[in-house]
């Protein structure tokens, strides 16, 4: 077996992105690429050719990485138990 390596040029707040996305997934940008390769190779139209974040999904991305940037101010618990505790806690004064 041959390896080929690829050289892409890209958008750098597309690639930001598309990290976010793939890290959610439990993968990178290169691994999901590869296996994108390996799964065209083999299906003539792929699934994945459909599938565009939409405009909710990337505001969504770009408020996580403003909150990760310090951007946006966001509360941080130490366990899971006091956040779903302050949930809670604000369900009942509804």
């Amino acid at each position: 077996m041959a390896n080929i390596n690829l050289s892409i040029t890209v958008d750098e707040n597309q690639y930001q992105h598309a990290q976010a996305v793939f890290a959610f997934l439990g993968t990178d940008v290169e691994s999901a690429l590869k296996k994108m390769i390996e799964r065209a190779a083999y299906d003539e139209y792929p699934e994945y050719v459909h599938l565009h974040p939409n405009s909710e999904t990337l505001k969504a991305m770009q408020e996580c990485e403003d909150i990760l940037s310090g951007k946006i101010p966001a509360k941080r618990y130490t366990n899971v138990h006091e956040m779903f505790a302050e949930i809670l806690a604000e369900e009942d004064d509804e």
